[in-house]
C-alpha cells in the first residue's frame, strides 16, 4: 500500500477492525492445541524413541596425573577408548574392543578406580608425558 491509498481510508472504519470478545477465546484455544500437540509428540517420541538395544556409555576408570590432568578409560558400546584430558583438549590415546578390555583388566565396575594406577603397558607408553608432571616420582 502507498501513501495515497492510506490517506483514502476513513478513520471511522479502522475502529470496527479491532479484536472482539471471540477473537481473544479463538487465540487462547489455538495456544490450548498447539502446546497439546506439542505435549503429546513429545511423550510419543521418549515412549518410541528408545532404542531396546542401545549402547552402553561409561566410566571404567580416571588416573589422575596432576591437577585438572587425567586419562580416562571410557566404555562407548563395545569400543574402550583411552582418552587424555587436561585443560582445554582431549586427546584420544587408543581404542580397544571391550573383549579385550575384559580379558585384560576383567569386568570393573562403573565405580572410578582411585590414585594413579596405570597399566605397565600404558604407563611405560606415557612415561615421557608424566615425568614432566610436578611431582611425579620418576
Amino acid at each position: 500500500m502507498d501513501i495515497f491509498t492510506l490517506a483514502a481510508i476513513e478513520p471511522g472504519s479502522l475502529e470496527n477492525a479491532t479484536m472482539g470478545m471471540g477473537s481473544w477465546w479463538r487465540t487462547i484455544g489455538g495456544l490450548a492445541v498447539v502446546f497439546g500437540l506439542l505435549f503429546l509428540c513429545l511423550k510419543l517420541v521418549t515412549r518410541y524413541g528408545k532404542k531396546s538395544g542401545a549402547a552402553q556409555a561409561r566410566v571404567l576408570a580416571v588416573w589422575h596425573l596432576g591437577p585438572k590432568r587425567e586419562i580416562q578409560v571410557l566404555r562407548l558400546g563395545e569400543e574402550v577408548s583411552y582418552v587424555y584430558r587436561h585443560d582445554t583438549a582431549m586427546v584420544l590415546l587408543r581404542q580397544e574392543t571391550w573383549d579385550e578390555y575384559r580379558s585384560q583388566h576383567g569386568e570393573t565396575s562403573s565405580v572410578l578406580t582411585p590414585g594413579p594406577t596405570l597399566p605397565a603397558s600404558l604407563a611405560r607408553w606415557l612415561h615421557p608425558l608424566q615425568s614432566r608432571l610436578p611431582g611425579s616420582q620418576a
